[in-house]
């Protein structure tokens, strides 16, 4: 357990993708920063990561209602979370900006090139990667090990969402995308109070 004189300070926090995992994540930090007054949000810079807009499928299992369809999803939490919006994808460019950067893109691609940039720049942002695949999550971060970080990376360059194609097809939803988002939120809050989480965390449920 850390000491006071290992708490982090953070002052830019970025949010990659808006959509199932990242929804929550914005509303969760909003909770627990504004309403729940365990750290001091508005002293953070907060910024959400996103290149898409709110379609019906995305109903099933994101932080969206019907009256969000069609708009942009980094601009409804950014308006609702008090944050910016980045309408655009996040990029190895943008990584040096933060102090710390959640990663809620089903994007391998992305995802690699988070890692790998960690490695590359060792002390600089703290991250936390989380993953839903339906009833199936993980959890990464930055203080992680690197062999257990690489033996779950692959080289899959597609961008998925948080269902499998046949849950999108029979709607079936899963609760999946928020139980990552807390996960995600409470390396968060163990991150700034000193006590960083050293193993990845995988669910089969």
């Amino acid at each position: 357990m850390g000491s006071s004189t290992d708490k982090p300070v953070i002052s830019r926090i970025a949010i990659a993708g808006a959509g199932g995992i990242g929804g929550f994540v914005a509303a969760g930090l909003y909770d627990y920063g504004v309403n729940r007054q365990q750290f001091e949000f508005s002293g953070m810079e907060i910024d959400v990561f996103d290149d898409d807009v709110v379609d019906v499928g995305n109903l099933l299992h994101q932080n969206f209602t019907e009256d969000d369809l069609g708009k942009m999803k980094a601009d409804l939490l950014a308006e609702r979370y008090a944050m910016n919006p980045i309408k655009r994808f996040m990029e190895v460019k943008d990584f040096p900006k933060y102090d710390l950067i959640f990663s809620c893109v089903d994007s391998m691609t992305f995802r690699k090139a988070l890692y790998q940039w960690g490695w590359e720049n060792p002390g600089k942002a703290y991250w936390i990667d989380g993953r839903c695949n339906s009833r199936n999550i993980g959890v990464y971060n930055s203080k992680v090990s690197r062999k257990q970080l690489e033996s779950d990376l692959t080289d899959s360059t597609e961008r998925r969402g948080c269902l499998r194609a046949i849950d999108k097809e029979k709607k079936v939803s899963h609760i999946t995308p928020q139980v990552v988002a807390s996960m995600m939120l409470q390396l968060f809050l163990n991150y700034l109070r000193g006590e960083p989480t050293t193993d990845k965390i995988l669910v089969y449920i």
